[in-house]
């Protein structure tokens, strides 16, 4: 097989040089890193369907879509080509008992009594250092008053003295009179309160309830991995890789209906085609010629194995289906006896197809109508 471009998996169990990993959960291949994704969407014309986005609210999106979940026939179809292989993942999580989810349910609850504690006594912790501060940012507040005021006393009895006037004596200090000097005090404390800075005098109470309305909530998160949890030891029992199908953990093709289904897909993508979920429209398969976010869907394929008869009323709901849809509909016929072998690459049967995929295709439309 050709070099691939590095598809950005973290991986160090790569049977062969650039091959894909796909990893294996119940049964479904996935791909979890987004330039896999990519190397699979442009290179390799397999598209896959993306898992992580809302069911609703589906969307193609290369990053917040991931997981991407390949179908059985793309997947056989990358490992049988050597593009990819396979990493079996054991179910995870398993199946809780009624007891774990009982103690997990309580350790939950206790952690998240315990950051709630935390986050009350943080918040007590800076409700108490605010306090300490507004109380000694008043006591600093309210010396610097009495300093101004004794010094204004002072001033304005060294005045009175000057023009001849008694000035009064309170415990031994010269004070004047407070009539006299009420309204120049207040209005020269109003000055210099207003040009020193001094701390906040506001009730404390009020600053507390503004800063628990304002600080930011304890949060609570929860990592998502770009990756299935799996240890990176080649040997871990845990990691499982599938170079070769059918396999027991992934039992396709199985059945002549699912080499049938294989053999058709090939098929298709040998002839430059991509394909994509067809039930909807009620074949196994919508054929895009090209990128299905550039083109619309031409065919939609039924998949007819060996000898199997077809009914004219089948012909006839086919052909309407497909006119109907604006679509052409696509007769597969897959024959057995012309199928190349995997490994022995026997040919059974006279006639051989140059490609060696033993399939025929049909086009069938409804004349004149819809």
């Amino acid at each position: 097989m050709a070099d691939l471009p590095k598809n950005g998996e973290s991986s160090t169990s790569i049977p062969n040089e650039g091959s894909i990993p796909l990893y294996l959960v119940n049964g479904v291949a996935t791909v979890w890193d987004a330039q896999v994704a990519a190397t699979l969407h442009c290179i390799h014309n397999v598209s896959g369907l993306r898992a992580g986005t809302l069911p609703g609210v589906s969307q193609q999106n290369g990053f917040l879509g991931l997981p991407m979940t390949l179908m059985r026939e793309e997947t056989a179809y990358l490992v049988q080509q050597g593009i990819a292989h396979l990493i079996y993942l054991p179910t995870f999580p398993s199946i809780p008992t009624p007891d774990e989810i009982s103690r997990h349910t309580a350790k939950r609850i206790e952690r998240v009594k315990r950051l709630e504690k935390e986050a009350r006594q943080a918040e007590e912790s800076k409700k108490e250092i605010s306090a300490q501060l507004f109380e000694k940012g008043g006591e600093k507040a309210r010396l610097k008053r009495e300093a101004r005021a004794k010094a204004k006393a002072e001033k304005e009895a060294k005045i009175r003295l000057e023009q001849g006037e008694e000035p009064f004596l309170v415990n031994n200090q010269t004070v004047v009179d407070e009539n006299h000097k009420d309204r120049p005090q207040e209005q020269e404390q109003e000055q210099e309160s207003s040009s020193s800075p001094l701390p906040p005098t506001s009730d404390p109470r009020s600053s507390q309830n503004s800063d628990a309305d304002t600080g930011p909530s304890p949060g609570y998160f929860l990592p998502i991995p770009s990756h299935p949890p799996i240890l990176s030891s080649p040997s871990s029992s845990n990691q499982q890789i599938i170079t070769s199908i059918p396999h027991a953990a992934f039992n396709f093709p199985s059945t002549r209906r699912d080499k049938a289904l294989v053999g058709v897909f090939t098929a298709l993508q040998k002839r430059g085609y991509r394909m994509g979920l067809g039930p909807r429209f009620g074949g196994e398969y919508l054929v895009y010629p090209g990128d299905y976010l550039r083109y619309h869907a031409h065919f939609t394929s039924q998949v007819l194995v060996d000898d199997e008869p077809i009914k004219p009323a089948e012909l006839v709901a086919w052909g309407r289906l497909g006119t109907g849809t604006k679509k052409a509909g696509l007769l597969c016929c897959w024959d057995e006896r012309n199928y190349l072998k995997d490994e022995d690459n026997d040919q059974v049967g006279d006639e051989v197809k140059e490609d060696g995929d033993g399939v025929e295709f049909y086009s069938l439309e409804w004349a004149n109508f819809g």
